[in-house]
């Protein structure tokens, strides 16, 4: 017999091809497995020893890999995805440049690309995929009817990569990506609403990073642009209602405005009504619910019961059995409900079921895992919590421990850098504050260093930063009664309040933290201004707190305390007066049981015994 002709054996390549696509469609399964092996093979030996650019291979490739990929997302099957990836590279050697269909093969291959990478979180892939669809945008000029999906694959491959990594470059493209496919659009199409928030959410997660009001602000406008488009019974609406909520829940968190709170409360319960108990979604929107009523009932200064918070936890757990894909989250969202009844209640079963929680949400975070540092903080912070009530030497041990592996995945140049370098240093503070460990306090100076040098002027937790760094300075001076630390917290927390002007919900915190360390500095030099000044922040932060306020009772003691000691120093009656009713008054706020209350008690026997030699009068 004479040998085959190249002609010949990419003929018979292909009819093996053609005969096996067939077969494997209706086969039992194990003859579409043979099938498979069959179409391997045969586009194999046509790759090798066909002609480049023959007119019919490059399509049978393309299907069949399109098959394959298409039976992954039916069946999950990963070894269908590595196949298709094999047979899309295949196909793409077979088209030259200038080829009308090289977009739509490098478009395919960066698709199931990206799939892998969802599944392994091989960075390589992700990485292959930007390269890809970059080079595929690079053939679909303006005008071209693709360049939309093809700016907005390439938008998504950045925002996948910044999620990994952290880069800011990699946020701004995607976000300038966004920008030009919704350029592309005119303002009927059905994928408008769609593209309007993609480009909110990349919006928001920039201003998660950088602080910048204006990224919020245009991402709420977008989102409400984006609602216009889902008008009821729209499929869409539901995600749109929920995207409004999200960004106008961010805004209350910087600015306390009652009002974004408020829409949000009622989007999130609009998003909830229609999604349905089988919706998939359903949990999410419960989690959210939760989190607002949360938000509303702090914001008004009530004691919050989180029952109402945990009970729909619970209910959003059960929607995610074992191996669904969001149950690591709703592990997570049950476990810090049930911390915040801990440190309002007090109940020790909680805590210890919310690092159970966190432990097992971890374990479906692997080494690799996208959320996995998300997941090692939220450990650490419960074990913290914990130590902090029973002084379990292990749990700050643990938590340390844990802190640093999050750090080590976020490595200079990451997002979350900043966040995780200040977690380590407040558990490294809790340890000195037990232990008395001056490398523990030099380590969390030095962390919280790094961390205020990640946060420019401007960004969202700038403030909270700087007073972290100044309460650090704070307690070395107290160790070591160098006065440089004590100038360097009054300078840090000077900085933090001009962050909070009047109006803003939080003020009263940096307030008094200010006239704290004005107050420790007096009584080092006693510097007169220093004390009037103190009393004065310690006024104003008193007036923020209206009966009913949780910290009214320690602002009423914190104002007492810098009136006393004017008092000792001038000798104003007025001053120990006003002291004595301010410290009745915050015992009256400190009933029997409250934990506070043998404190209220020594501050007003104080006062009292003050007022003794000024006028002579026993008690």
């Amino acid at each position: 017999m004479g040998s085959l002709s190249t002609h010949h054996i990419i003929s018979l390549a292909l009819a093996g091809f053609s005969c096996a696509t067939v077969l494997q469609c209706q086969l039992p399964k194990e003859m579409g497995q043979w099938s498979s092996s069959l179409v391997t093979l045969g586009s194999r030996a046509a790759l090798q020893l066909g002609p480049p650019g023959h007119s019919l291979l490059p399509s049978l490739l393309n299907k069949r890999a399109l098959n394959l990929h298409e039976r992954f997302w039916q069946r999950g099957i990963v070894s269908d995805l590595d196949e298709a990836i094999e047979l899309y590279r295949a196909t793409l050697l077979l088209l030259p440049l200038d080829h009308p269909n090289r977009p739509s093969s490098l478009c395919d291959l960066a698709a199931s690309l990206g799939d892998r990478f969802l599944q392994r979180s091989i960075m390589s892939d992700l990485d292959e995929t930007i390269e890809l669809n970059r080079a595929a945008l690079l053939l679909l000029p303006p005008g071209h009817s693709d360049r939309f999906m093809s700016l907005n694959n390439l938008a998504l491959s950045y925002q996948h990569r910044f999620r990994q990594r952290g880069i800011m470059s990699d946020l701004d493209e995607a976000i300038e990506l966004n920008r030009a496919a919704l350029l592309v659009l005119p303002r009927s199409h059905s994928d408008r609403s769609t593209s309007l928030n993609h480009l909110a959410t990349n919006l928001q997660n920039r201003f998660r990073e950088q602080g910048i009001m204006s990224d919020l602000d245009e991402a709420i406008e977008l989102n409400r642009g984006a609602l216009l488009l889902c008008p009821p019974g729209h499929s869409h609406r539901s995600s749109s209602l929920n995207h409004l909520a999200t960004s106008l829940q961010k805004r209350f968190e910087q600015q306390g405005i009652m009002s974004d709170l408020d829409e949000a409360n009622e989007l999130h319960r609009t998003a909830l009504a229609l999604r349905l108990p089988s919706h998939s979604d359903r949990s999410m929107s419960l989690n959210n619910l939760s989190l607002i009523l949360q938000d509303r009932i702090k914001r008004r200064s009530i004691m919050f019961n989180p029952d109402g918070a945990i009970k729909i936890h619970r209910i959003a757990l059960l929607l995610h059995p074992p191996g669904h894909s969001h149950r690591s989250s709703s592990l997570n969202h049950l476990a810090i409900s049930l911390q915040s009844r801990f440190e309002q209640q007090g109940i020790m079963s909680d805590i210890d079921e919310a690092i159970e929680l966190h432990r097992a949400a971890l374990l479906l975070r692997p080494p690799g895992h996208s959320d996995r540092s998300n997941s090692l903080n939220h450990l650490a912070t419960s074990l913290q919590k914990r130590f902090e009530q029973q002084g379990i030497m292990s749990d700050i041990d643990e938590a340390i421990k844990l802190h640093r592996a999050a750090l080590l995945l976020r490595p200079p140049g990451h997002s979350d850098r900043s966040s995780s370098l200040n977690n380590l240093a407040a558990s490294l503070q809790t340890r000195f504050e037990q232990w008395g460990i001056m490398s523990n306090l030099d380590e969390a100076i030095e962390l919280n260093r790094a961390a205020l040098l990640l946060v420019p002027p401007g960004h969202s937790v700038r403030s909270m930063f700087l007073n972290n760094l100044a309460l650090s300075y704070q307690h070395r001076f107290q160790q070591r009664g160098i006065m440089s630390d004590l100038d360097e917290a009054v300078e840090l927390n000077r900085e933090a309040l001009l962050l909070h002007p009047p109006g803003h919900t939080h003020r009263y915190l940096f307030l008094n933290n200010l006239a704290t360390s004005l107050q420790n500095r007096f009584e080092q030099q006693g510097i007169m201004s220093d004390l009037y000044e103190a009393i004065e922040l310690n006024r104003g932060a008193l007036l923020l707190l209206p009966p009913g306020h949780p910290e009214r009772s320690s602002s009423m003691n914190n104002l007492a305390a810098s009136l006393g000691t004017r008092f000792e120093q001038q000798g104003i009656m007025s001053d120990i007066d006003e002291a004595i009713e301010l410290n009745q008054g915050a015992l009256l706020l400190r009933p029997p049981s409250h934990p506070d209350r043998s404190s209220s008690l020594n501050y007003l026997a104080l006062s009292l015994q003050a007022e003794i030699p000024a006028t002579g009068h026993s008690v």
